[in-house]
C-alpha cells in the first residue's frame, strides 16, 4: 500500500522490528570435581636411641699390690714406698735417697704423666711439696716414692688373647711407645730363646747393642724379665700387664712402673 506526501508517491514504512534479544552464552554446567582424599598426617614416631653395648667394668689393681706380685715373679722393681703421708717420707729418704721420683697412685688413674701426676725432687723440701701437689690430683689415694734411674726405657707386656692366650710382648719407647710402634710379641709361656728372638726383631736392636758410642744394656737381664713375665702372664691368667718404663743399663734391668688388668 502506498501513501501519497505532498503529491509524492511513497512507499508505506515498514514496521520497526524489535530488536532481538542478546543471546546470552549459556552457563557452563558446574564441574563437579571429586573431592580430594583428606591424608590423615601420620604420627610422628619419636626415634629411639640406640643402646650403648654394655661394657665390663675393667679396674686395674692397687698399685701397691702389683708390684707385690711382680716382685713375687721375682721381676727386679726399683727401689720405692707407698706414702699416704707425710710422716711416710722420711722412710723414703732415708731408705731410697735423692734423686726421687713421686707419682700418683689410685685404681682410676692410668696415665700419670698426662695428669701431672709424676714429680721430681732432689732433696726432702722438694719432696713434701710435691707429695700434697700430688695429693690434690682427682683419684689420687697415696704416692709411689721411688728411686730415679736413667738408661734405656723399655715397655714390657702381657695380654690375654682369646685366640692364643697369655702374650707377651717387648718394645721400645717409654713415654713414646704409642709413637715409635716398635713391638714384637710371642705366645706365653716362653723359653731364653724366645726373649733373644723378640729382642733382636726390635727395629731399634742396634740401640741395646751399644749403637753410636752408647754402652749396650745387660741383654741377658732383659732375657730374665721377658721369661718371667711369660710365666707369670700364663700362670696368674691375667688380662693386662704393662711394666712401662722398663729401665735398662749395663747393669741391669728394673721395673720402674706397672699395671695389672686381671
Amino acid at each position: 500500500m502506498a501513501f501519497h506526501l505532498f503529491g509524492k508517491k511513497t512507499a508505506a514504512p515498514r514496521p520497526k522490528q524489535k530488536p532481538k534479544p542478546a543471546h546470552k552464552p549459556k552457563a557452563a554446567k558446574p564441574v563437579h570435581k571429586a573431592p580430594k582424599a583428606v591424608h590423615k598426617a601420620k604420627p610422628v614416631q619419636k626415634a629411639v636411641p640406640a643402646r650403648k653395648p654394655v661394657l665390663p667394668v675393667i679396674e686395674k689393681l692397687d698399685d701397691q699390690k702389683a708390684y707385690d706380685l711382680l716382685k713375687a715373679a721375682r721381676v727386679p722393681v726399683v727401689p720405692h714406698i707407698f706414702a699416704k703421708s707425710e710422716k711416710d717420707l722420711p722412710e723414703a729418704f732415708k731408705k731410697i735417697g735423692f734423686p726421687l721420683v713421686l707419682k700418683a697412685s689410685g685404681r682410676n688413674i692410668i696415665h700419670k704423666t698426662e695428669l701431672g701426676g709424676v714429680k721430681f725432687a732432689s732433696n726432702g723440701g722438694a719432696s713434701i711439696a710435691a707429695f700434697h701437689e700430688l695429693m690434690k690430683i682427682k683419684g689420687c689415694e697415696k704416692v709411689l716414692v721411688e728411686k730415679k734411674l736413667g738408661g734405656l726405657e723399655l715397655i714390657v707386656g702381657a695380654k690375654s688373647d682369646p685366640q692364643f692366650g697369655a702374650v707377651v710382648s717387648l718394645g721400645i719407647g717409654g713415654t713414646y711407645v704409642e709413637i715409635l710402634r716398635d713391638v714384637t710379641f710371642r705366645v706365653a709361656p716362653i723359653a731364653v730363646s724366645d726373649a733373644i728372638a723378640m729382642v733382636k726383631e726390635l727395629k731399634g736392636y742396634e740401640i741395646l747393642t751399644g749403637a753410636r758410642g752408647q754402652p749396650a744394656i745387660d741383654l741377658n737381664a732383659l732375657y730374665d724379665v721377658l721369661v718371667k713375665v711369660g710365666n707369670f702372664a700364663a700362670r696368674e691368667k691375667i688380662k693386662e700387664m704393662d711394666i712401662n718404663p722398663l729401665f735398662c743399663t749395663a747393669e741391669g734391668c728394673w721395673a720402674a712402673d706397672v699395671r695389672i688388668v686381671k
